[in-house]
């Protein structure tokens, strides 16, 4: 009797622990809520998607001057370079210098010092 009692309560155990983890298509990953893919509407042609791929397979660089190395496997960034040219070290690179200085005058006193660990 009690084999029978434990086979007719895991069999509807298994069919009750499928109801109870569905939901409405959103995953849910360690604790947190997912996201869901939809299909988007593009500009682009499929021409014009092939082309870029097709120059980005010839060169692999990135906006931010970047290259993806070995099939996706290494990220490699842009690095300053410098060399000594008239006895003056200038930049050799391709790297936009002139960029604005970031600066911290929007904060407080108060948050300087939380920032500076003082």
């Amino acid at each position: 009797m009690l084999f029978r009692k434990t086979i007719f309560a895991l069999a509807l155990t298994g069919a009750v622990l499928p109801a109870a983890f569905a939901n409405s298509g959103v995953t849910w990953v360690g604790g947190e809520r997912g996201f869901e893919f939809h299909a988007q509407k593009s500009t682009k042609s499929r021409a014009e998607v092939q082309k870029e791929l097709e120059a980005y397979r010839k060169s692999p660089m990135t906006a931010d001057g970047g290259t993806w190395e070995g099939r996706d496997a290494r990220y490699t960034s842009p690095q300053h370079s410098y060399a000594f040219q008239g006895g003056k070290l200038v930049h050799t690179d391709s790297i936009a210098h002139d960029t604005p200085r970031p600066t911290n005058l929007a904060m407080t006193d108060a948050e300087r010092a939380l920032y500076q660990g003082h």
